[in-house]
């Protein structure tokens, strides 16, 4: 139900966006760093994301954005493996894995704007995956377990642009999901690059 509602909403809007007269269309990559304050122990590791935005105006735009990361923690609720892993690739004092995968719809407003910078901030709506992966013993072995659910966040999101050309944008990127049970479930903050198509 979540995601026709989701989906009932992207097609109202696009309908009306694309009635409009002609406006910018902004295609973005970013990556940077993932963590969550929700977890035990949790430690940093990459995200990836990859935007659309549309002006509608100099200072109102739209989004969708698409959002997969992870962070390292320590799972004592799962898991019955109470012993952090030493396994290549974990951080210290963790022993799980948490992932995530967003997809968004934001309404984002452009707080300041010249020819060299901009600020933007935006909120709105999306469904989030996650999984978890955790260690769990059987007797005397080890196996991984997961656990999955997905369900709506609410996403904040700052944005600073630097213009490089009449095309080409880098910047910084930085937010947070807030999930009604948490509240806040994840928390991101990296570069991006962005090509404006007139």
């Amino acid at each position: 139900m979540k995601i026709f509602i989701l989906s009932c909403f992207i097609a109202f809007t696009t309908t009306n966006l694309f009635s409009q007269d002609k406006k910018d269309l902004t295609i973005s990559l970013g990556t940077g760093i993932f963590n969550s304050p929700y977890y035990t122990n949790a430690k940093p590791k990459l995200f990836y994301n990859f935007d659309f935005s549309y002006n509608i105006s100099k200072r109102h735009i739209i989004a969708t954005t698409f959002l997969a990361g992870k962070h390292f923690y320590y799972d004592n609720i799962r898991s019955n493996n109470a012993v952090p892993l030493t396994t290549p690739g974990y951080e210290k004092n963790t022993n799980a894995t948490a992932e995530y995968l967003t997809f968004s719809i934001l309404y984002k407003y452009n707080l300041y704007n010249n020819n060299k910078l901009s600020i933007t901030a935006g909120t709105g709506a999306g469904i989030m995956s996650q999984t978890m992966i955790y260690p769990y013993t059987e007797g005397n072995i080890i196996h991984f377990r997961e656990s999955n659910w997905d369900d709506l966040v609410f996403p904040l999101r700052l944005e600073f642009d630097h213009k490089l050309s009449s095309h080409f944008k880098i910047g910084l990127i930085g937010g947070f999901f807030i999930h009604p049970d948490y509240p806040v479930l994840g928390y991101h903050a990296g570069l991006r690059l962005s090509y404006v198509i007139k």
